[in-house]
């Protein structure tokens, strides 16, 4: 009897050996099929991460809701995944934030990750200060996911230093009572409808404000009009902010004004938009999503969003919104960047989504809980025709250069194409101080 038994045990112990490993990689496969980051690559990528107990630091500047929803939803979720792997959410103050991030670079003393504004990512990414995405496993693949404006603010130079994290864009805030006003019974769906009621049926009144010549107000109806500032990859504004598409985007704005039909604030001392659209005094403005903070109060006044009108077949906006980056002096750059796609799966987007934060993924344009939403579906949807203002690290001395071009152009009356131009030739200097310019 013993001598059976002895040979039994190895025997038994082998099958529990084999049992367990099975177990171990079904369970590896389960988590990858499950996780939120959608990845295929989920278990190779696991096989990197650390082992260990670790804590990544996570900076940000969301606000009190968003800010509820990371840690009561969005991180509880991360540690089922990866429970030895803790988040230590950091909030810090928006108005120094850009500064403490460069100071950090200087001192070593980085979070892991963070998320920024998607204006500084080029910024970072030239100080050497946030780590290339482009050859971590599974970006490839990723990055098709994004919509695309709000992917391009992570290039420079060739690379991708980011994902996009959340996003916003500017649509049209319309007044249907002004509209009736001046023969629309709908939203007009072109420039050239609302236009041709402007002119028809407006009276000389000013239907249609913008508040001042900056690159976030002015450059929705630049492109809209079928103006350029640089070509796809940002590395010339010669031949494309100085062509006859854009002189001519300009001419149609500045007819526009000459007609009492668009208005620049703070050219013309014209009522702000807000106060305007909300007194019907305009028909139309273009703002963000955080304009609908109360829908219905909108509602009640005949106040709608709607998709920015098409000129020649075509809409356009610009967008804002914050990027999320992995900090090159991070201790845990694979944990970090893991981190970074989880953020960015499409149920943890749709998690945020609670709080106001429009995804960045294609798939959830046409999610439920994006059309169900009067407001949310239309900046969405309008997200597909948005552009990135130039992502560079001369972000600041280009805004500068096309707000100074704009104020000689509608303040001044300067020569369109000469002071265009001279804007593109100004912008290609600073796109080489970027090390993007040719």
């Amino acid at each position: 009897m013993k001598s059976k038994i002895g040979k039994f045990i190895p025997c038994l112990l082998a099958i529990l050996v084999a049992i367990a490993g099975t177990t171990g990689c079904q369970g590896k496969t389960e988590r990858a099929v499950n996780s939120p980051t959608g990845s295929s690559n989920a278990s190779a990528e696991e096989a990197s991460l650390p082992e260990g107990n670790i804590t990544l630091t996570f900076w940000h500047t969301y606000g009190d809701k968003e800010e509820a929803q990371l840690k009561e939803v969005v991180i509880p979720k991360w540690k089922a995944l990866h429970p030895n792997i803790d988040i230590e959410p950091v909030r810090q103050d928006s108005s120094q934030y850009h500064q403490m991030i460069v100071t950090a670079f200087g001192t070593g003393q980085t979070p892991d990750v963070a998320r920024i504004d998607i204006v500084n990512t080029a910024s970072y990414a030239q100080q050497g200060g946030i780590i290339s995405m482009d050859d971590r496993e599974g970006f490839a693949k990723q990055k098709d996911t994004f919509l695309a404006a709000p992917l391009s603010t992570n290039y420079y130079k060739g690379h991708y230093y980011g994902l996009p994290l959340d996003t916003n864009c500017k649509a049209a805030v319309i007044n249907k009572n002004t509209l009736k006003a001046i023969g629309l019974d709908r939203t007009p769906q072109t420039m050239e409808e609302f236009i041709s009621a402007a002119k028809k049926n407006g009276n000389g009144k000013y239907l249609l404000n913008v508040s001042g010549v900056g690159d976030w107000d002015i450059l929705p109806y630049f492109w809209l009009f079928g103006g350029m500032v640089t070509d796809d990859n940002f590395t010339s504004a010669s031949g494309y902010l100085d062509s006859d598409a854009s002189v001519k985007a300009i001419q149609t704005m500045l007819d526009l004004h000459k007609d009492k039909i668009f208005t620049i604030r703070d050219i013309d001392g014209s009522a702000d938009a807000w106060d305007g659209i909300s007194t019907g005094e305009y028909a139309m403005f273009l703002e963000g999503p955080w304009y609908f903070g109360s829908y219905e109060d909108s509602e009640a006044k005949g106040i709608t969003p709607a998709l920015i009108p098409t000129y020649h077949g075509k809409s356009a906006s610009a967008i804002g919104g914050e990027n999320i980056v992995v900090f090159q002096a991070g201790k845990n750059q694979e944990a970090a960047y893991e981190f970074a796609q989880f953020m960015t799966s499409e149920e943890i987007q749709l998690d945020m989504l609670k709080s106001g934060q429009l995804p960045v993924l294609k798939s959830l344009v046409d999610n439920a809980e994006i059309t169900s939403n009067p407001v949310w579906s239309v900046y969405m949807k309008q997200m597909e025709s948005a552009k990135a203002r130039i992502p560079s690290p001369s972000h600041t001395q280009i805004g500068e250069i096309w707000s100074d071009a704009m104020t000689e152009i509608f303040t001044n009356h300067a020569d369109v194409r000469e002071e265009l131009t001279k804007a593109a030739g100004l912008i290609d200097e600073q796109l080489v101080i970027g090390g993007q310019g040719h």
